[in-house]
């Protein structure tokens, strides 16, 4: 493992650091030191940073701080890549790194999202102990009961059953609302995610393995989506999917 860790600690710094000064458009966020605390490490691509933006605008909706430095969080999250080699191995050093704060920095737990989670859950489970929990794309929303349950778990409990850090689920998740985020990117650009998934078969790909079957995101919400994020000051919207051509194909008009 020791030589697999590389490059790890740069890339977590620079990942968590891109937007953590920016404005979040979440309301309410709580900034009280007493508060538990993660930071995030964000890899892979534009749907991968909209996963990340919404489970950090889960979390400070729970209170929960945002950090910009990992080893001054409670909980890391490293949000995965799981689609070309040279993106996996960038996700395995990344846990590696996180996981050896545990002991060089006192972070108290690490948990692994993305589509590293949701495609390999199992064989994380069983190669990387030191990671608490493992979280697919239908469980995200659970993300800050996690980081509550993992910093309330003593150490006279022992660690968990390989079954009991897997939570991950179906790859086919319906939409939930995906404008109160903490972003990650300059205030003034903002990626607008219109579709999931996909439904070719190309030989060459397992996107549709670990996404799920293509949907798009019903046009109300789009637009409404649309306009909180420009009357939060974004002036640029990137359109986001597998497939962006594909939109609208299954409404079936």
């Amino acid at each position: 493992r020791a030589a697999r860790r590389g490059k790890g600690c740069a890339r977590m710094s620079s990942a968590v650091a891109r937007g953590a000064s920016e404005a979040s458009g979440v309301e309410g966020a709580v900034d009280s030191s007493a508060a538990p605390s993660v930071a995030l490490v964000a890899l892979g691509c534009a749907k991968n940073t909209v996963d990340a933006e919404v489970m950090l605008g889960d979390l400070e909706r729970h209170g929960i701080r945002v950090l910009d430095e990992p080893d001054a969080a409670d909980v890391v999250i490293v949000n995965t890549c799981g689609f070309i080699e040279e993106a996996k191995q960038a996700s395995i050093d990344a846990i590696l790194d996180a996981a050896q704060l545990k002991d060089a920095a006192g972070v108290r737990g690490l948990i692994v999202t993305g589509c590293m989670a949701q495609r390999y859950a199992a064989e994380l489970a069983a190669e990387l102990p030191e990671v608490d929990a493992i979280v697919g794309f239908e469980n995200y929303s659970e993300v800050p009961d996690t980081v509550i349950r993992l910093l309330s778990t003593t150490l006279s409990q022992g660690a968990p059953s390989k079954a009991a850090r897997v939570a991950v689920g179906g790859a086919t998740v319906p939409f939930r609302p995906e404008w109160g985020r903490r972003r990650l990117t300059p205030r003034h650009t903002a990626f607008l995610r219109v579709a999931e998934g996909c439904d070719h078969k190309c030989t060459f790909c397992a996107i549709p393995g670990f996404r799920g079957k293509f949907r798009s995101k019903p046009w109300n919400d789009v637009l409404d989506e649309a306009r909180r994020l420009a009357a939060s000051g974004v002036v640029e919207l990137n359109l986001i999917a597998e497939d962006t051509n594909q939109y609208g194909t299954d409404f079936g008009a």
